[in-house]
């Protein structure tokens, strides 16, 4: 096979793998991994995939993240509109749990605004969020402790992940970096699945709250197959053959706000 016809079905590879290692390149196309190495060289410097520790993905997944400030002001009143949105699905005497974001945070601000509901529990892993319910006393905040990453403040960890595992909530709202239309949610830290996996499991209905920008995405790791979302709540902006996609692939419900 000539090299150039090699690196085509390479990267052919790589897309419908999502991530695979260079031993098992080198083990389809039956060349030594210094063969892989060198080629994988030449896709990345054309920025069609990316090398990570123990493999290679493709250069359309999703790598990192923002840091909370930037985030913070991006899509603003789409977020703002989401959260206020959302607050319906929030009634009282209920158990909620609020994964961290700067959408989720929109929600507990929202909650803030609505003296008529009472008796509301609500679990974060959000310094945040947390902070901004501080002084409600109609909410009872409960947060679940853990490692603090500073780019984002949220909690993570081995201490956050206990602490969900004890808990049985109505709903749950998560947040995500990238919805890809097949997988579902998506994440580009495997540090930072567990906990919203525990955060899924420990709840009744799951709630995703993202704006359009996030989806069609697709990061490295799947914390929630797309048929498992409840409902997703996106403003109007989102491509409508994203939401026909998303439908065809298993979704219960989308509102588009």
């Amino acid at each position: 096979m000539l090299t150039g016809e090699r690196r085509i079905k390479l990267l052919e590879a790589i897309e419908n793998k999502q991530f695979i290692s260079v031993s098992q390149l080198s083990e389809i196309f039956q060349v030594h991994e210094t063969t892989i190495r060198r080629d994988l060289d030449e896709l990345e410097s054309q920025g069609l995939v990316v090398r990570i520790h123990g493999g290679v993905v493709p250069a359309s997944i999703k790598q990192d993240e923002p840091v909370f400030e930037d985030r913070a002001t991006e899509n603003i009143l789409e977020k703002t509109r989401i959260g206020k949105y959302a607050t319906k699905y929030i009634k009282s005497g209920e158990a909620i749990i609020l994964d961290s974001g700067t959408t989720t945070l929109q929600i507990a601000k929202t909650l803030n605004e609505m003296p008529h509901l009472q008796d509301i529990t609500i679990i974060t892993n959000d310094v945040n969020i947390a902070s901004v319910l501080r002084s409600n006393r109609s909410i009872t905040t409960i947060v679940t402790g853990g490692t603090l990453f500073h780019d984002s403040f949220m909690l993570n960890g081995q201490i956050a992940n206990e602490s969900l595992h004890q808990l049985s909530v109505d709903k749950a709202f998560i947040a995500t970096p990238a919805l890809n239309v097949e997988k579902g949610l998506t994440h580009f830290n495997e540090l930072l699945i567990a906990t919203k996996k525990n955060m899924i499991d420990a709840s009744a209905k799951q709630i995703v709250v993202t704006d359009h920008t996030k989806i069609g995405r697709r990061a490295l790791y799947t914390f929630l197959p797309i048929d498992q979302i409840d409902l997703l709540i996106t403003d109007n902006q989102t491509d409508k053959k994203l939401i026909d996609e998303m439908y065809k692939n298993g979704i219960k419900r989308i509102e588009s706000i």
